[in-house]
């Protein structure tokens, strides 16, 4: 679980988003062309997050360590977004990675512009909770290997295959 935990919470600035990075680009991109914070990227610690961080355009609003992450959607949209990651035991050995997105739509634009997009977060939100889950097993089987204090935290960036 605390393997997880690490990755989820290095989301953002330099790691990205874990997976079709070039797709959060694009909508940076749009964003930064409607006049929003764009390609706004950083965050004030690379592995710690509290109520109140900046991570990219999102603003961390809830945080229960270990189990779920809360961000505000922070881009120009026609409605209000939060995303949220839980993590939940299955079994006696095994977690479960999810990622969930509340849109409280402005009008009619705002239900438009949801239902256009649903599929495609559908398709981003599985691929990101998988990429997730493979870098948590990677840096979980790196620590049962590695001598202590000689842990690769570099796990956790995004490999070139992911972009």
């Amino acid at each position: 679980m605390a393997a997880i935990w690490e990755v989820l919470t290095s989301l953002g600035g330099e790691t990205r988003y874990f997976y079709m990075n070039w797709i959060w680009t694009l909508r940076e991109l749009i964003d930064w062309i409607v006049g929003g914070p764009g390609f706004t990227r950083g965050r004030r610690d690379d592995r710690v997050v509290r109520v109140g961080d900046t991570i990219d355009y999102w603003t961390v609003v809830d945080v229960e360590i270990g189990r779920r992450l809360t961000l505000d959607f922070g881009m120009k949209a026609p409605g209000t977004g939060v995303l949220e990651f839980t993590v939940d035991p299955v079994g006696s050995d095994c977690m479960r990675v999810a990622v969930t997105a509340y849109w409280d739509p402005h009008g009619a634009w705002g239900l438009l512009y949801w239902a256009l997009l649903v599929p495609f977060h559908l398709f981003l939100f599985r691929g990101m909770t998988r990429a997730v889950a493979r870098r948590a097993e990677a840096l979980e089987a790196t620590i049962a290997t590695a001598s202590p204090g000689n842990v690769r935290r570099d796990l956790v960036s995004p490999p070139a295959a992911e972009e």
